[in-house]
């Protein structure tokens, strides 16, 4: 076709790897906590890359005696966790934790730390010290990556809701090791599905893509990304990171990223976000810390539950913190829903475009349009990109 020609798919370099600064695509860093700019790597947090170790510490207190074992409370997450970052990475970042075997007693009854999700800095600050003090003695802390502080389950001060990374403004160095952050865990038995998977991602610099209510309303969280991706929903129904992230995280070779950057129409054939090989992931750039992401994704592997499978699109800023909708899924059925009894958030549950389904944006510069899907699961796209205003708005 001669529209080939004039839409032009640049290989892009890897998230950390990212020095290609010019590419019209790599949406630049910006000062937004856990920023979504895939132009650099943050210096601060480890590359989930290799062989990465992790360190298990588990914490009683004089108020409540353990009802469960270290290896018991370590089975809650693992080997779950580190499998599940096998198959979102293709077997890029392999996750290897080293749970101590017995537990450290804190100084204070639980209920004393106020343990809670809006934690007060004192109490929290109160809490670390005291946990790396108890630790310490029988702790070699040097050559972790990754540090769980997991609290009893079953002590009565222990909150669900507060188990997030705690980020230090002044790394603490224990045995010649500098811990910029901690993941402070107080889970109950059995935990909250993929959690700890959740607030692993934090620690290699991913989002939350959820949206948080004001206290006292009753207003969905799950709006902005639905299932997609444990960044937004632990509980999702299709948990596997965006290809977005695992293109930030280093885990999408230089082949598998298209930047659409010219006008004119091409096609390509995108494989799922959950297997490996072939391309994963088109971008359009649509302002200065903004683009178009298109992916496929299927019912396999970490989405193995997913309610449908299909072509997912979603904007991507750069410039919103953690938590303030970093990504939007594009709800490529508006006005429908799907899988009300088990998705998180049902009028996303059916975004994905099937075949002969295209969604353009608003200005009428991008129509992406799925034009097949082959037996192997590659989903085959049409892109027409033009000036904006060229076309009319944005519809299935």
């Amino acid at each position: 076709m001669a529209g080939f020609a004039g839409l032009v798919a640049w290989t892009l370099m890897t998230g950390p790897a990212a020095h290609a600064a010019g590419s019209l695509c790599l949406l630049p860093r910006t000062a937004a906590h856990h920023s979504e700019g895939v132009d650099g790597w943050e210096s601060d947090y480890a590359h989930p890359a290799g062989d990465v170790r992790a360190l298990m510490v588990f914490l009683s207190f004089p108020d409540g005696e353990p009802r469960l074992t270290p290896a018991e409370v370590a089975a809650d997450h693992f080997p779950g966790t580190a499998r599940f970052f096998d198959r979102a990475s293709f077997g890029r970042f392999r996750l290897h934790v080293h749970p101590q075997t017995r537990w450290l007693r804190m100084p204070h009854p639980s209920t004393d730390y106020l343990i809670s999700r809006d934690w007060d800095a004192t109490e929290r600050t109160a809490y670390l010290r005291d946990a790396i003090a108890a630790a310490d003695p029988v702790t070699d802390f040097h050559g972790y990556d990754v540090v769980y502080l997991i609290a009893d389950p079953d002590a009565p001060g222990v909150d669900s809701d507060a188990t997030k990374v705690v980020n230090l403004a002044t790394p603490l160095t224990v045995d010649g090791t500098p811990l910029r952050r901690l993941v402070t865990v107080f889970e109950h038995h059995p935990p909250d599905h993929n959690v700890l998977a959740h607030e692993t991602g934090h620690v290699f610099d991913l989002p939350d893509l959820y949206f948080r209510p004001p206290a006292g309303s009753n207003a969905d969280w799950d709006t902005h990304v639905g299932d997609w991706d444990l960044m937004g929903s632990q509980f999702g129904l299709a948990p596997d990171p965006f290809a977005w992230h695992k293109w930030k995280l280093g885990w999408l070779g230089r082949d598998q990223v298209g930047c659409v950057s010219r006008t004119g129409t091409a096609y390509y054939d995108l494989s799922p976000d959950e297997t490996g090989g072939g391309t994963k992931l088109l971008v359009v750039r649509t302002g200065a810390d903004t683009a178009l992401a298109v992916e496929a994704r299927d019912r396999t592997g970490n989405d193995r539950y997913a309610c449908r499978a299909g072509v997912l699109l979603y904007r991507v800023r750069s410039d919103r913190e953690s938590g303030d909708g970093p990504i939007d899924v594009v709800d490529g059925h508006p006005g429908s829903s799907a899988c009300p009894a088990t998705s998180v958030y049902p009028p996303l549950a059916d975004a994905p475009l099937g075949v002969g389904e295209s969604y353009a944006l608003p200005d009428g510069s991008t129509r992406v349009t799925v034009t097949a899907r082959a037996a192997a699961g590659t989903w085959t796209v049409r892109v027409t990109e033009g000036l904006p205003g060229s076309r009319s708005g944005s519809g299935v």
